[in-house]
């Protein structure tokens, strides 16, 4: 089934691109022109290595080297990752709060759904055969420290639930599963990722929609009384560009913050540009915010996840000025499964107990919201006036849990959990374990080799990367090096110096962040005529801060940091009134409705172009003359065109043509055709490229690093 076939009224996507328009599709259609529907929602994963699947097609790995099965997801997730809390001393927990919500930018795995989009419950040990053939519960192991084995009231085996990832391959082949999102960095979880979605989501003259506050202050999510997980007693949950951000109250927050983003920066343009209709206030808004959430994850983000060695080596470094001239339409954007399944779950470690609350002069205020009363339950928003404000200032003022192997038993033990009924939650890391088996992913050993790691034989060779006691803890649980889940393998590595993540995760991140970059037509430092800012709105753009945008979407702002994702801290990272944070000046997006430019000491209209010297074009637009130097195939025309001397003083002619006009003038007539030649010959070269359909995922020659050298 083709994304065409599953929501015909949401998009055309077999219109031709519009390859003149600076403005992304909601679905990634079109990013990529040669092939259209690369890194586009609904389509499916990519790999960095092929998939293990016990029948080599579909059924989820689950037997060991050995030939035995592998151990019980919730057994590993017990011993390796218990609830031992570990605060970080430098980052906030803000910096789990900004992965979750980049991580919903860029994955979202569609599971099988029932009638009127329910979910069926795969609770029951044999729910494959009574409710859904999709259904792989796995049981509560003996003697578990927290489940019972049995249910106390039926006296059956108990076991938690799990429903496979949706297939959605369309060769013959081993199951692929689905990427509802698109790839791209695009703030889809603001927007939607289809234009059903982005449609519902947009409100009046380029805003988004909101809910007034009941009591007061700023907007609140729009609600919805359909969200199919909502536990709100009132039923109403809020409705965002991705579908969980009612998961839980701190990424509601964030939601929240960039929602009123897109506001403000409507409000603002609409301060500049007064002629502008809905759409154009629209589009350019997200296109900033797209282009802030960008800087965000480039610039303060992924630092801090993978450590400036990493950041250099695998070319995530942004630009301190001028543009990115290293986009690349032969690769692949798609999202690799091991990252959405294994390696981006990182955030999960970082998690606290409790959601705090800071009042303005930043002292606790109680009580905190425990995780696992916050689930999909959102009517504390509307309750309380402030609450936005109290979450947000609490999560940059409140440390982390240290990226390790310990979790907290809040979404281990109480995931998702029913108050009303006894051992009704599920086990976050043993869901990750098991959705990585779903989707057919090799083991941890296998990637430490793709990422230049030396492939373990033993378990000593773990011994450079995996501590010691962590190494004796797996060894009680797998039967060999080459049976280990590559969630609790990464998680289980030393991290590298100046970064939250050891060498394996880091690799695969890293990677993908590369591709993120390298393959969007539209990144915001990107220099494509069509598609780029102006110098002066890229000077603007990056100017942005975290912070920043949080300060300015409170109803108190106050002060805050200037590094969010840092603790505050007197000498290194001082609370600052918001109002003293640079803030990004619209002025720069201000369109020249004076018809008409000078170009080359002449008037021309919006929509013409004028040639200011011989081998220049500039069209006029209402930003200003927009320049391109041409390329000429022909000397002898040029010469008869245009005098001698005003060609040669032009530097863009004279390297084309400067050796032929000084070799006595446009007689030299062979060079132009030799010079067409050459262009022919590279048009015919493009359009075999174009014949493409398909790019497996490559790296273009891309060596991994070997980063095991940083590991702190």
């Amino acid at each position: 089934i083709s994304p065409i076939n599953l929501e015909p009224q949401c998009e055309n996507l077999e219109a031709p691109c519009d390859t003149a328009t600076p403005f992304r599709t909601l679905t990634g259609h079109c990013n990529n022109l040669r092939s259209p529907n690369l890194g586009q929602s609904l389509t499916t994963f990519a790999r960095l290595l092929p998939a293990v699947y016990d029948d080599g097609i579909s059924k989820p790995r689950s037997i060991a080297i050995s030939g035995n099965p592998l151990p019980n997801p919730r057994t590993i997730s017990s011993l390796i990752h218990p609830d031992i809390s570990n605060l970080h001393t430098r980052y906030s927990l803000m910096v789990m709060q900004y992965a979750q919500f980049l991580d919903h930018d860029l994955t979202m795995t569609p599971i099988h759904k029932g009638f009127h989009e329910s979910i069926p419950s795969c609770r029951s040990c044999d729910s494959p055969r009574t409710v859904h053939p999709e259904c792989n519960p796995f049981p509560v192991p003996p003697r578990d420290h927290y489940y019972p084995e049995l249910n106390v009231t039926s006296g059956e085996r108990l076991c938690f639930p799990f429903m496979r990832s949706l297939p959605g391959q369309q060769t013959l082949g081993p199951r692929e599963q689905i990427n509802q999102n698109t790839a791209f960095l695009d703030a889809s979880q603001v927007y939607g990722e289809n234009g059903c979605v982005g449609k519902g989501l947009r409100g009046f003259s380029g805003r988004l929609n909101s809910t007034i506050h009941p009591i007061r202050g700023k907007e609140l999510l729009p609600q919805t009384p359909i969200h199919p997980e909502c536990k709100s007693p009132s039923g109403y949950c809020f409705a965002a560009g991705d579908g969980r951000a009612s998961e839980q109250p701190g990424l509601t927050v964030i939601h929240t913050i960039f929602m009123r983003e897109h506001n403000r920066i409507v409000e603002g343009l609409r301060g500049v540009n007064p002629h502008w209709n809905g759409d154009q206030l629209y589009e350019h808004a997200r296109r900033i915010v797209i282009a802030q959430n960008q800087h965000i994850t480039y610039n303060e983000f992924l630092p801090r996840i993978l450590s400036w060695n990493a950041v250099n080596l695998y070319g995530l470094k942004l630009l301190p000025q001028g543009y990115y001239k290293d986009y690349n339409p032969t690769c692949n954007p798609a999202i690799v499964t091991e990252f959405a399944a294994a390696a981006f779950r990182i955030g999960h470690s970082l998690l606290r107990p409790h959601i705090p609350r800071l009042s303005p002069q930043h002292q606790p205020i109680d009580p905190p919201i425990l995780l696992r009363d916050g689930f999909f339950k959102m009517d504390i928003f509307t309750q309380q006036a402030g609450l936005i404000d109290e979450i947000a200032r609490g999560l940059v003022a409140t440390p982390m849990e240290t990226l390790d192997q310990f979790i907290t038993g809040e979404v281990t033990n109480h995931l998702f959990e029913d108050r009303r009924i006894p051992f009704s939650g599920i086990d976050l890391v043993a869901l990750n374990i098991q959705r990585a088996r779903d989707h057919g992913i090799p083991s941890y050993n296998n990637y430490r080799a793709l990422c230049n790691l030396k492939r373990a034989q033993t378990w000593e060779d773990l011994g450079r990367e995996i501590p010691p006691e962590v190494i004796s803890r797996l060894k009680r649980i797998y039967n060999s090096v080459d049976d280990i889940d590559l969630f609790p393998g990464g998680m289980s590595e030393r991290p590298l110096q100046g970064g939250l993540v050891g060498p394996t995760f880091a690799c695969i991140i890293a990677i993908q962040f590369r591709q993120a970059r390298k393959c969007d037509r539209f990144w915001y430092e990107n220099d494509d005529p069509t598609t780029k800012f102006t110098e002066a709105q890229l000077a603007e753009l990056r100017k942005t801060t975290l912070s920043r945008i949080i300060c300015e979407n409170l109803d108190i702002q106050g002060d805050m940091q200037r590094a969010a994702l840092d603790l505050p801290s007197n000498f290194l990272n001082p609370r600052v009134p918001c109002s003293s944070m640079q803030q990004i000046d619209l002025s720069a997006w201000r369109e020249n409705v004076v018809q008409g430019c000078h170009i080359g000491g002449k008037h021309v209209d919006v929509g013409d172009s004028a040639f200011p010297s011989p081998c220049t074009s500039c069209i006029c637009t209402n930003e200003g003359p927009q320049c391109a130097s041409l390329r000429i195939t022909d000397c002898a025309q040029l010469a008869r065109e245009w005098p001698r001397d005003v060609i040669l003083r032009d530097d863009v002619c004279s390297a084309q043509c400067g050796l032929v006009l000084q070799n006595g003038g446009p007689q030299g007539r062979q060079l132009p055709i030799n010079l067409r030649g050459q262009n022919s010959q590279r048009v015919s070269r493009s359009r075999v490229v174009q014949q493409q359909t398909s790019v497996p995922i490559s790296f273009q020659g891309f060596q991994f690093p070997d980063l095991t050298q940083f590991i702190g």
